[in-house]
């Protein structure tokens, strides 16, 4: 893994960190990047919380453009167009979760799957996630979505948590 990417996922954990101490009345602050699975870790007096990052994107074409784009390659993409980006955003989340799913990272470990900046708001996105079916015998403590959403007419956009299943 390379430094932007375990500098990304940091920022992700502290920003959700954040969001959960002001939410839960609690005081997690990071501990450690282990060696191993998961991403992180985060601790409160004598509790550990882990947690898993992951990333989802609308389409290949998205990631090429986000990666590429904040790395300043050369090859990078000027722009991106999606077809149907809120359903393809939503099968990637799903997607996402049934793949991380498959590994066992042990208790008390949640799943941040981030959204990095696209089209999507974040009230467009909670109510299209409601109406989806998830597995209901996830190994995470918690799945949420993070990333920072764009700004429009129904929105004020910045960074969001949407809770999957709470912790």
């Amino acid at each position: 893994m390379d430094k932007f990417q375990e500098k990304n996922e940091r920022v992700i954990g502290d920003d959700f960190i954040e969001w959960l101490n002001s939410r839960k009345k609690t005081a997690y602050r990071f501990k450690t990047r282990p060696d191993h699975a998961p991403d992180l870790i985060y601790t409160s007096a004598n509790n550990e919380l882990f947690i898993e990052v992951t990333a989802a994107f609308y389409d290949e074409k998205h990631a090429r453009f986000i990666w590429k784009g904040v790395r300043g390659k050369a090859d990078a993409p000027a722009n991106w167009n999606g077809i149907n980006a809120n359903a393809s955003l939503i099968n990637e989340i799903h997607n996402c979760i049934i793949k991380k799913a498959q590994k066992r990272y042990g208790k008390n470990t949640l799943l941040l799957i981030e959204v990095p900046p696209g089209v999507t708001s974040a009230e467009e996105l909670s109510e299209l996630l409601e109406l989806q079916q998830f597995p209901k015998d996830s190994p995470f403590a918690g799945i949420y979505v993070v990333g920072n959403f764009p700004i429009k007419n129904d929105s004020i956009g910045g960074f969001r948590v949407i809770p999957i299943h709470e912790l």
